[in-house]
């Protein structure tokens, strides 16, 4: 669970970062924003409801760059 946690908490900095890098006001800023907010409602509904603990962004990171490790070891 640790990981999909890690997974969404990922994908929401990312999303942030890229509705920082558009113009605000196009279609693609709105759109990165909906993003955004889907992915901290994600992330809060697992913190919150108790199902997984918060994680740091150095936790994310690390446990992403564990599983990236993984997912390396089982290709052919």
């Amino acid at each position: 669970m640790e990981k999909l946690v890690a997974e969404i908490m990922a994908a929401w900095r990312g999303a942030e970062r890229l509705a920082s890098s558009l113009p605000e006001g196009s279609p693609e800023h709105a759109a990165a924003r909906r993003a955004c907010d889907r992915l901290r409602d994600a992330y809060q509904e697992f913190t919150h409801s108790g199902v997984a603990e918060s994680l740091t962004a150095a936790e994310a990171k690390l446990l992403l760059a564990d599983a990236g490790k993984g997912a390396e070891a089982t290709r052919p």
